[in-house]
């Protein structure tokens, strides 16, 4: 029987650094939300696309976009939650036992959700799940300005020769639901690592980054 696929977009109202990120205009009259949407229906490989959430501004959304709306309790739309209590209660909304792709509005230059279950679906015999990463080869010291990963001094080695250090984007993750829900978070410990460009990899926390990401997103748009 064939796998259903299901693209997630987790949304509540509240943002502690950027009031209303989610629903106030991003770029080209549209708002995260908006362009998070369109690139999951754009991919063509979902067999739903949900979103989460307790508001009723967010169901309407749904109704609009005609995408499936997921009623979440309000106590897991808080932030002093913890994130493993929202998983299990968000995944355990979805309908069946699919594969599910985390889709967050805080990524909105990531949109190659297509070749990521593709990529998935090739390594799924040998890992239980797929997360969206950033390769970097630097050079990181402590707080003490002790080295991480390197020994700092004349021997200090060309960047090329470091071992490559992978950030967790949040741009993209894929496993089982039943797997997810055993997990009690997005990934387990059998992870394909799905490079992205660093482009892609913006994540949209604060002010500054929402300007940043704004600014990168009509530059590639518009191609210049």
């Amino acid at each position: 029987m064939k796998d259903q696929i299901v693209g997630l977009i987790p949304v509540r109202e509240g943002s502690q650094r950027v009031k209303g990120k989610n629903f106030i205009e991003f770029a080209d009259k549209k708002s995260l939300l908006d362009i998070k949407i369109d690139q999951l229906k754009a991919a063509g490989c979902f067999d739903h696309i949900y979103l989460s959430s307790d508001s009723e501004n967010v169901k309407k959304i749904a109704g609009e976009k005609k995408i499936d709306f997921l009623k979440r309790d309000t106590k897991f739309c808080q932030a002093d939650v913890p994130w493993a209590e929202c998983v299990q209660h968000i995944i355990g909304t979805i309908p069946g036992d699919p594969l599910v792709v985390w889709a967050l509005t805080t990524s909105p230059l990531f949109a190659d959700f297509a070749g990521a279950v593709k990529k998935f679906k090739q390594v799924s015999k040998v890992h239980d799940s797929l997360a969206a990463v950033l390769p970097k080869k630097a050079f990181f010291l402590n707080k003490d300005g002790k080295g991480i990963n390197y020994n700092p001094g004349h021997w200090h080695p060309y960047s090329q020769q470091l071992e490559t250090f992978y950030e967790v984007t949040g741009a993209c993750y894929i496993g089982r639901k039943s797997d997810m829900l055993k997990w009690s978070y997005w990934f387990g410990p059998k992870p394909f690592l799905y490079e992205v460009p660093a482009q892609t990899a913006v994540d949209v926390d604060t002010p500054e980054d929402f300007a940043f990401a704004q600014k990168l997103y009509r530059v590639t748009k518009s191609g210049k």
